[in-house]
């Protein structure tokens, strides 16, 4: 893949929370939840993920994303999808470190690649707090408390997700409405079944504070 040296690129790592207390049957379909994840993911912003997420040490991925002022949106997404993989409960939830910055060089897979994006999301994820599971990491000069606040409480709401909420939410972040929610949904359901799932994800005060995010990120 070609990059160019003044452009800004985010790279996204991640890993899967609480892995190891999964049992052997959860690990063994782990590869397949992610990859589906991937999938879904590139399907949804085909424009802004070039290259396929790129899954490492059996709970890890990294995802290069083009798109600066939608790479939050894009790691929510990914998120969402693993969320959503069990219907009830909370299913699996993973940590997202989602790093601006300019990119050396990238190979044909995700992870051979170097440059300043890749050392802060790698930095980023390792110094990530016990409690949180999203940071957004911008170039040395950009960072404002305002930003950090806002990705914080963007994160305390998803943590929040139930499986069905996580699966509306992956349909409002592609700018779906209700009514193509519902068409898309694995069963039937109703429009104001798929409100209320929104509602309980709080997704309003979601897509305010995420709207605040992409207008900060679209001035880099």
């Amino acid at each position: 893949m070609k990059v160019f040296a003044q452009k800004n690129y985010v790279v996204i790592t991640g890993d899967i929370v609480d892995s190891s207390k999964l049992s052997k049957a959860q690990r063994k379909l782990l590869p397949g939840l992610i990859a589906k994840a991937s999938r879904e993911t590139s399907q949804a912003f085909p424009a802004a993920v070039p290259l396929a997420v790129d899954v490492f040490r059996g709970d890890g991925w990294q995802l290069l994303v083009s798109d600066v002022t939608h790479s939050l949106r894009v790691g929510l997404f990914f998120r969402a999808v693993l969320r959503s993989a069990a219907e009830r409960g909370r299913g699996l939830d993973t940590r997202v470190a989602v790093a601006v910055g300019t990119v050396d060089f990238v190979g044909e897979r995700v992870s051979q690649g170097d440059g300043e994006a890749y050392r802060l999301s790698g930095r980023t994820l390792e110094n990530m707090p016990r409690k949180q599971r999203l940071l957004l990491a911008l170039p040395e000069g950009n960072e404002t408390e305002a930003l950090a606040v806002i990705v914080r409480l963007i994160d305390v709401l998803a943590q929040g997700w139930t499986g069905k909420q996580a699966l509306a939410v992956r349909g409002a972040l592609r700018g779906w409405t209700h009514e193509k929610i519902a068409r898309e949904w694995p069963a039937s359901i109703s429009q104001q079944a798929v409100t209320k799932h929104l509602d309980g994800a709080q997704w309003p005060a979601l897509e305010a504070a995420l709207l605040y995010v992409e207008n900060n990120l679209q001035r880099l």
